[in-house]
């Protein structure tokens, strides 16, 4: 065992604050040599160093001398410790110590000059150690005794010496998953859960108990699961209100990491007549969860989260044994759903603040949640419904269904009354009844962008808030850290099999970078050493897809003229469900692979000549979801964020993993349909309220929008400053498509007057659109908007030339809404209100940054916000 002090301590900072784990590096010098001395105290014991066979790394004369007479003392065996140094530092300490007999290893760096770079790092880190100015190294090349150095060198052994023994030796991290949990109280500004700690052992240990509880033997009891609560073998009911349905017609859920058909268990589905009572039960709202107030509702999702923090180890298990995700792939959504609900309740208080705006909830809200992320992102929904005073149906993806009615549990038992959250899959008959019934006054979905589309065509006067698909694109600069940039890259399309929307699909790499053949053999050999498997080996990173019959992945096995495998397709279970990584090269921008959005571990990889040429071809693709840049030139960087379109952007680090109110998560294009308020955002909440103006104003909205946009919109920000090396930019951006206004008559002027200059405020072009005598056109002119003067019918064809359409009216034909879904545009339809803080968001879009700005824990300049 070798003891050293100092190694990647910086690294540990950076991982703590982005881990919201505890920081186990001592807070000063002192305490740290205090901690090596303990621990050499400890280790050279005979009895210890006889085990663990001792290596005591250090150039400090004081610490040697003391270590070796430590083992004089305790007469520790000579072939059971050794004395550990560099190759070139201190070349007379270690002449001496041969000497006195004393067994010394010495080390130093060998690469091939072909491979010099890969030593960078390491040598960076080393002149970091060697030139801080209280580390020995700095001054021990010209050092004697009696010098003003030596004495104060002498001063700090002697501090850390008599500090030792009083030091506090228990590990600062002390996360244990079997302990109970101990959740957070209601508070105003949501703090983010931590994930789980894997490398201690007592939540090693905690893992194999959920394996064991959760890992399925294939038998099904016949047990009737109760509210929330089931176990592998039992049978999942039809929720109805607060009664339990266990219908004949059922879906069966098997275990995709075990050979042969394990069954996990079964759930029942609701039917038409089933739907219907659903539907009006949440619409009655019996338990009048519509009337509680925002504090009571911001206490209840505080106990919620608690409870789902306690219930963290069932969900793990459950996410592992229906949808196959690994241990850790699962664990950090149980803290995203734990993180909604603390924080859209937080972001609730904030939004009811002004005096002069009255809001409620809109009525009941429709979940529609996808199977890739079973836990997270149903809760996410589930919250804001709940959080903006609706009553909610979740329908979740019927593949992971099981899942969702394991964390319904949490709200139940918190105090949501069970006719205020219904959790129900259904048949092909119920599911068309439950989507276009008025009792649901908006739909939330995470989903396919075809499921989107046929939502709005097929009910388009529905208010939909859509985050759809994704073909992410990451481009690797030849500025860039290579090694980095392959390590983000794997991660990015390989984590969760690939399935996650956010997964890095496509691989735009600089063709200097590309032509070298050292390139690829990096990129394969780390997307290659990634272990494969079921995920009920905790060691594995890639685990089974959710379906073995993706036909969009068949074709993508298929090469088109000038692709080649880099690692061809390869599967390690009989049934098709565990894909290695796979990349294939020499991708052509018109290509299936290259524009297809494949949800598996598949990798496309195609070169680039300059940077603009790459942006062109990420913007050129109908999806802007994530996008990532491997460079470390700041112009570069510059030029990239403002260009490239996605709804968020990663410079430096993966582009999967966003984090609520750290990176709010949302899209651009064909990524998202509706306002495009990001989950995990400040104004996410909003758009499942009706808000207006109260009857007596005292607000005006000139000043209002002023000095909203001045306090909130204007400026990005980073939105978790305390967080080292890593920096979390928000910001607004105008619609750069321009937005329609479409007047029917019924409007007035100082409405007129608001959307004008509410577009004008933010940046956004606007075009005024009425019929040939609207007597506001001339006054639309004045407030300084473009106008038209068209029928309705060429309004509707010229719909699709504006980023988004804006209405004010209650008389909105049919005809208008049809022909914004037929063309994916979202219709801002609600009343304009004085306050800048509500209206304004109606006429932008939204932003998230992500920059990791440190190099292996070595913290450069922060970048500048902008």
């Amino acid at each position: 065992m070798r003891i050293v002090k100092g190694c990647n301590l910086d690294m540990e900072n950076i991982v703590s604050d982005l881990r919201g784990w505890p920081n186990p590096v001592r807070p000063n010098k002192t305490e740290v040599d205090a901690n090596y001395l303990h621990i050499i105290e400890r280790g050279l014991k005979p009895e210890n160093a006889k085990v663990l066979h001792i290596g005591m790394a250090s150039h400090n004369l004081f610490t040697i001398s003391y270590a070796y007479l430590l083992s004089e003392m305790y007469q520790t065996p000579k072939d059971c410790f050794c004395f550990e140094m560099l190759e070139g530092m201190a070349n007379h300490v270690w002449r001496a110590q041969k000497k006195l007999g004393n067994h010394v290893i010495l080390y130093t760096p060998v690469v091939k000059k072909e491979h010099f770079l890969n030593a960078i790092s390491y040598l960076v880190r080393r002149m970091d150690e060697n030139t801080a100015p209280d580390n020995f190294l700095t001054h021990s090349f010209s050092l004697k005794p009696d010098t003003k150095e030596w004495k104060e060198l002498q001063q700090q052994f002697i501090a850390a010496y008599n500090m030792k023994d009083s030091l506090n030796h228990t590990p600062t991290r002390t996360q244990d998953r079997n302990k109970p949990y101990v959740g957070q109280e209601p508070q105003d500004e949501m703090i983010n859960e931590p994930d789980t700690d894997f490398d201690r052992f007592c939540n090693q240990q905690w893992v194999e108990k959920i394996f064991a509880k959760w890992q399925s033997k294939g038998n099904l009891s016949g047990e009737k699961a109760q509210w929330g609560d089931w176990k592998p073998g039992d049978l999942l009911p039809t929720q109805i209100g607060d009664e339990l349905c266990y219908n004949e017609d059922r879906v069966k859920y098997f275990d995709r990491s075990q050979p042969g058909d394990v069954l996990v268990c079964e759930m029942s589905r609701a039917n038409k007549a089933q739907m219907q009572q659903i539907l009006d039960i949440a619409d009655a709202d019996a338990g009048g969860w519509r009337n509680t107030s925002v504090e009571e509702r911001h206490q209840i999702m505080y106990k919620a989260a608690n409870i789902l923090g306690a219930m963290r180890g069932d969900l793990n298990g459950s996410m592992c044994a229906i949808t196959g995700k690994t241990i850790e792939e699962a664990d950090v959504e149980v803290s995203e759903g734990i993180d909604y609900c603390r924080f859209y309740t937080t972001t609730m208080k904030k939004f009811a603040a002004p005096p002069d705006i009255e809001m409620r909830g809109k009525g009941t809200v429709l979940v529609l949640s996808p199977w890739n992320f079973p836990c997270a992102i149903p809760c996410g929904g589930v919250v804001a419904a709940l959080a903006s005073g609706n009553t909610c149906i979740l329908k979740p993806a019927t593949v992971a269904a099981p899942v969702a009615w394991l964390f319904a549990k949490a709200f139940w038992e918190a105090g949501v009354p069970k006719q205020a959250l219904q959790v129900i899959i259904a048949d092909r008959e119920a599911t068309p009844l439950l989507t276009s019934s008025p009792v649901i006054k908006h739909v939330i979905l995470t989903g396919g962008t075809e499921t989107a589309q046929t939502l709005a065509h097929n009910n388009p006067r529905k208010p939909l808030s859509a985050e759809t698909g994704g073909k992410n694109v990451m481009i690797i600069s030849a500025k860039s850290d290579r090694d980095h940039a392959i390590m983000n890259a794997c991660r990015s399309a390989f984590g969760n099999a690939g399935q996650k929307c956010s997964a890095c699909s496509l691989l735009l790499v600089e063709r200097s970078v590309y032509n070298h053949p050292e390139f690829f053999e990096k990129l394969k050999d780390c997307a290659s050493s990634l272990k494969v498997g079921g995920v009920w080996n905790a060691g594995n990173i890639v685990g089974p897809m959710i379906t073995n019959k993706n036909e969009k992945l068949e074709q993508a096995f298929k090469l088109e003229p000038g692709e080649r495998w880099l690692i061809a397709p390869e599967f390690v279970d009989e049934k098709h469900y565990i894909l290695r990584p796979t990349i294939k090269i020499d991708v052509k921008p018109d290509s299936f692979t290259f524009r297809t959005e494949l949800f598996a571990p598949l990798l496309a990889v195609a070169p680039y000549d300059t940077l603009e040429e790459a942006v062109d071809l990420v913007n050129s693709l109908d999806y802007g979801l994530t996008s990532g840049l491997q460079s470390l030139d700041e112009q570069e960087q510059l030029y990239w964020k403002n260009h490239v379109q996605a709804g968020n952007l990663y410079i430096n680090r993966g582009i999967t993993g966003a984090i609520v109110n750290r990176q709010p998560f949302g899209g651009m294009k064909l990524s998202a349909f509706g306002p495009g308020l990001k989950a995990g955002g400040p104004n996410y909440v909003a758009q499942f309220m009706t808000i207006k103006d109260k009857g007596q104003q005292t607000t005006d909205f000139r000043t209002s929008y002023a000095e909203w946009y001045e306090r909130e919109f204007r400026h990005p920000r980073n939105i978790q400053p305390r967080i080292r090396g890593e920096q979390n930019v928000f910001r607004y951006l105008p619609l750069a498509g321009g937005m329609a206004l479409r007047l029917f008559g019924d409007e007035t002027k100082e409405q007129l007057e608001m959307v004008c200059l509410a577009a004008k405020t933010v940046g956004t072009p606007l075009t005024v659109s009425a019929d040939d005598g609207n007597a506001l056109i001339a006054a639309a002119r004045a407030f300084g908007a473009n106008t038209v003067s068209e029928n309705l019918a060429a309004f509707c064809e010229h719909i699709k030339q504006y980023e988004r359409i804006r209405t004010i009216s209650a008389e909105v034909p049919d005809i208008v809404f049809q022909a914004a879904a037929n063309c994916d545009k979202y219709i801002a339809q609600a009343l304009p209100v004085r306050d800048g803080r509500i209206e304004l968001t109606h006429y932008i879009k939204e932003q998230s940054i992500a920059n990791e700005y440190h190099r292996y824990g070595s913290q450069i300049e922060v970048p500048v916000v902008e």
